[in-house]
C-alpha cells in the first residue's frame, strides 16, 4: 500500500536558499534525520492472549489509513495495571479494548491511567461485543446504557448513520449497505444515557450497533460484533462504498481519536469534467453560455477534457467566455487524436508511437494556448480506457502531474488486493505517477458516495460527455447541490488545481506538519495560525531523473535517497508555497509536427463531430451514440448508420413533400377546370324549367 512504500527512515541536508520577495520566510536548511519522521501517534489495542481477531485486523487497517501506529497490549487477570503503561503516553490518541478482554482489565486502573495522560483523556472503544459478553461488565463499562444484546439477521440490511456532532461529520444521515446478513445489536436500558452513532435497519426495525456513553467523564464507545456469513475475500470490495462499509465504525472512531494527528487533506475539492468537446457553440447538448449560468447559480466548476487535434478550431465567443471565467471553466489534455486504441496495448500501437502521441499532444496544446490565450492543465485524461503502466511512466517523464480516469489501475496491471486500495482515489502504485479515479456524473443516488469520500478527505471528481445535458443544461445541478450540502466549504476547482493539492498532512508533536505528497506539483497551504515547517516526503522509486526542484520559482538543491525525496519548507501562518519538480526528458516542442496529416484521423474526427453535434439532435441518433459509448459500435459504424438514418429521413421527407405537392396539383387542376354537366342533369334542368 502507498503508506508502506513512502516511509523509510533516512534523511539528507538541504542548503538554505534565499526566497523571492514575498517569501519572507525562507526555505529552511535542515538536516532531516530519521527521527524527524517518528512523530506519528499511537492507537493502543488491549486484547487477551491468543490469535488476532477480525476486530484487530480492522483496527490495523484504520490505523494504517490514518498513519497511526497500532500498539497491542496483551492482558490477563492480575497484571492489567503494569501492562497499561502505553495508555499514559502523550503520543497515544485512542484506546481500544476487545470485549473478550474486559474481564482482565481493571476499570478503575484504566480510567486512572487515562486521566494521568498528558493532554487529557482520549476516547475509548470496546469492540467485538457479543451476547457472550458478561452483561454485568457491559452495563458497567457503558454506565448502565446497554444491558444486553440481541441478533438481527436477514438480507437487505443497511447501516444508518446517526447525527453525532463532531464524530459522524459528512456521514450524518447516510444509509450504507451493511456488509453481511447478520449482526448483533444493543438492548438499551430504559433510562440509560447513550448516543447512537450507527444503527442497522431492515424493513421492520432500526437497531443500535455502535453507541457512545460517558463513564466518569470518559468517552466510551461500544461496538457490536457483526456476523460474517462469508469471508471478505468472497465479498468483492470493488468501490469506495463497499470497502468503507467493511470497517466503517472503526474508521469513524479512529478518525475521531486521531484528529489532526492522523492523515487528512487541507481542503475538500470537487470537479466536473466533460470529455471531447472543442470550443464551439453549441457542441451537441453542451451550450457553454448556458452552462456558465448554472455553474454560477449552483457553484461548480467544469473542466473540458480537450482533444489536442482540435487545437486550431476554437470559436472566438467561446474562447472569450473561457478567458473571462477561469474560476468556472478550465482545460486539460484528452489524448492526442482520440482515435481508437490510441493508448492501448502495444500490439495495437507500439510504445514508441504512444510516446510520440504524448509529445504531439503537448505541442498541440502549447499551440492551442498561444492561439487562444487559455492555459491548460498538465493533467491527462485517457480516451476510452486508461493506458499501460509504461505510458503512465512516460506521462511523468514529460511532466504531466496526474492522470484522471474512470479506472486508476493501468490496463496491463492487476488491482492491488489491499482492502485499503479502494479508499483512496489516488495511487502511486504504478510508475510512481498519480493515477486518480473519477466517477460518472449520471450516478444514481450519489449521497453515500459523496458523503463517504468527503469523510475520507478524498477529492470528488465527476465526468460525463455532452449528452449528460440531453435532458437539459441543468442536469448536473442536483449532484452539485448535494456536494455543497454535504460539505459546504467544498472547493470546485480545475483538475490541475485538484492535482496540486494531492497531499495529506498530519500534525507532529512539535506542532509542525508531516506531508505525504502524491503529485510533482504542489500548492502547500498553511491553514494554521502559527508559522510551521512542512516536512515533505514523496515517493520516487522508479522515477526519471529530476532536472530541478523549485519553491515559489526559486530552485533549491535536493537529494534523492532510497527512492524517497525529502524536503522541508517553512511557511508562515496563512500563507502558501508552490513546489514544482521537473523531470529530465527530450521534449523539444519546436521540432514536433502538429499537422493533421492523417486522413484516417481526419475522417474519424469528422464523423465523431457529426455524431455529437448533428446526430445527437435525433432520438435514433442518440440511441446509436449510446451504443457507441458502450463500445458496441465503432465511430465509423455510428456515422454510417447516422448518415443512413438522416438520408432515409431526407428521402422520406422528399417523398412526403412530393406526395403533398401532387395532391395539391390535382386539387388545383380540379378547381380551375370548366363545369361539366351530364345529359341527365340537362334533361332534369329542362323538365324543371
Amino acid at each position: 500500500m502507498i503508506m508502506k512504500r513512502i516511509m523509510p527512515n533516512f534523511g539528507f541536508r538541504i542548503r538554505r536558499v534565499e526566497g523571492a520577495v514575498r517569501n519572507l520566510w525562507t526555505v529552511l536548511v535542515l538536516v532531516l534525520m530519521s527521527s524527524l519522521w517518528c512523530y506519528s501517534a499511537d492507537m493502543v489495542l488491549i486484547r487477551s492472549a491468543g490469535v488476532s481477531s477480525s476486530e484487530q485486523k480492522e483496527l490495523e487497517l484504520a490505523a494504517q489509513f490514518y498513519g497511526l501506529n497500532l500498539r497491542v497490549v496483551t492482558v490477563s487477570a492480575g497484571n492489567a495495571v503494569p501492562e497499561l503503561t502505553p495508555v499514559e503516553q502523550s503520543e497515544t490518541v485512542a484506546i481500544a479494548i476487545e470485549a473478550k478482554a474486559l474481564g482482565a482489565v481493571d476499570e478503575k486502573a484504566l480510567l486512572h491511567a487515562l486521566h494521568r495522560r498528558p493532554g487529557g483523556s482520549v476516547p475509548l472503544l470496546i469492540l467485538g461485543v457479543t451476547p457472550d459478553t458478561d452483561p454485568t461488565l457491559l452495563s458497567a463499562w457503558s454506565n448502565g446504557a446497554a444491558v444486553g444484546l440481541n441478533r438481527l439477521a436477514g438480507p437487505g440490511l443497511n447501516y444508518q448513520v446517526d447525527n453525532a456532532a463532531g464524530i459522524t461529520e459528512q456521514l450524518t444521515g447516510l444509509e450504507i449497505p451493511f456488509p453481511g446478513n447478520d449482526t448483533f445489536y444493543f438492548v438499551s436500558a430504559e433510562h440509560g444515557r447513550s448516543r447512537e452513532i450507527m444503527s442497522v435497519r431492515n424493513d421492520h426495525q432500526v437497531v443500535p450497533v455502535f453507541i457512545e456513553a460517558e463513564l466518569n467523564q470518559q468517552k466510551v464507545f461500544l461496538l457490536c460484533k457483526k456476523g460474517l456469513p462469508d469471508s471478505p475475500a468472497e465479498r468483492r470490495l470493488e468501490n469506495t462504498e463497499t470497502a468503507f462499509a467493511e470497517i466503517a465504525p472503526v474508521m469513524i472512531f479512529t478518525k475521531y481519536g486521531a484528529g489532526g494527528r492522523g492523515w487528512h487533506a487541507p481542503h475538500h475539492y470537487a470537479n466536473l469534467t466533460i470529455d471531447d468537446p472543442w470550443l464551439r457553440e453549441p457542441y451537441g447538448h453542451l451550450v457553454y453560455k448556458d452552462l456558465l449560468q448554472e455553474m454560477e447559480k449552483h457553484n461548480f466548476h467544469t473542466t473540458i477534457a480537450f482533444i489536442p487535434w482540435n487545437y486550431d478550431r476554437s470559436e472566438g465567443p467561446v474562447v472569450a467566455l473561457f478567458r473571462s471565467h477561469p474560476e468556472r471553466f478550465s482545460i486539460c489534455v484528452h489524448g492526442d487524436n482520440h482515435d481508437h486504441k490510441e493508448f492501448d496495448d502495444f500490439g495495437s500501437k507500439p510504445l514508441s508511437l504512444q510516446i510520440a502521441a504524448v509529445k504531439q499532444s503537448l505541442a498541440r496544446m502549447h499551440r492551442f494556448q498561444a492561439l487562444t490565450g487559455i492555459p491548460y492543465d498538465d493533467v491527462f485524461v485517457f480516451p476510452h480506457n486508461i493506458g499501460s503502466e509504461s505510458i503512465l511512466e512516460e506521462l511523468k517523464t514529460y511532466n504531466f502531474i496526474a492522470s484522471v480516469n474512470s479506472l486508476n489501475v493501468p490496463m496491463d496491471r492487476t488491482r492491488p488486493s489491499s482492502p485499503l486500495f479502494p479508499l483512496r482515489p489516488v495511487t502511486l502504485a504504478f510508475g510512481d505517477f498519480p493515477s486518480v479515479a473519477r466517477y460518472s456524473a449520471a450516478m444514481q443516488r450519489p449521497s453515500s458516495f459523496i458523503g463517504i469520500n468527503d469523510f475520507l478527505d478524498n477529492p470528488v471528481l465527476f465526468y460525463g460527455h455532452h449528452d449528460l445535458f440531453a435532458s437539459g443544461i441543468d442536469a448536473f445541478n442536483g449532484v452539485a447541490d448535494e456536494v455543497n450540502k454535504i460539505q459546504p466549504d467544498t472547493r470546485w476547482r480545475s483538475l490541475g488545481e485538484v492535482a496540486k493539492h494531492l497531499y495529506l498532512l498530519r500534525v507532529r508533536d512539535d506542532s509542525n506538519y508531516d506531508v505525504l505528497a502524491f503529485s510533482s506539483s504542489l500548492d502547500l497551504d498553511n491553514n494554521s495560525e502559527r508559522n510551521s515547517v512542512f516536512y515533505i516526503k514523496k515517493q520516487e522509486v522508479d522515477s526519471p531523473a529530476i532536472a530541478s526542484l523549485s519553491v515559489d520559482g526559486q530552485q533549491v538543491p535536493f537529494q534523492l535517497d532510497g527512492g524517497v525525496l525529502h524536503l522541508s519548507i517553512a511557511i508562515p501562518a496563512g500563507e502558501s508555497r508552490s513546489l514544482v519538480i521537473r523531470y529530465k526528458n527530450d521534449l523539444d516542442l519546436a521540432s514536433i509536427s502538429i499537422s493533421k496529416s492523417s486522413l484516417r484521423v481526419y475522417l474519424l474526427r469528422t464523423v465523431s463531430d457529426f455524431r455529437d453535434i448533428t446526430l445527437s439532435k435525433y432520438s435514433v441518433g442518440r440511441t446509436l451514440t449510446d451504443y457507441y459509448y458502450k463500445d458496441k459500435l465503432s465511430p465509423l459504424m455510428v456515422a454510417v448508420c447516422g448518415f443512413a438514418v438522416i438520408a432515409l429521413g431526407i428521402c422520406g421527407t422528399c417523398c412526403l413533400l412530393l406526395i403533398v405537392k401532387r395532391k395539391r396539383a390535382v386539387g388545383l387542376s380540379t378547381e380551375m377546370a370548366p363545369p361539366h354537366r351530364t345529359a341527365s342533369a340537362t334533361r332534369d334542368s329542362c323538365t324543371r324549367s
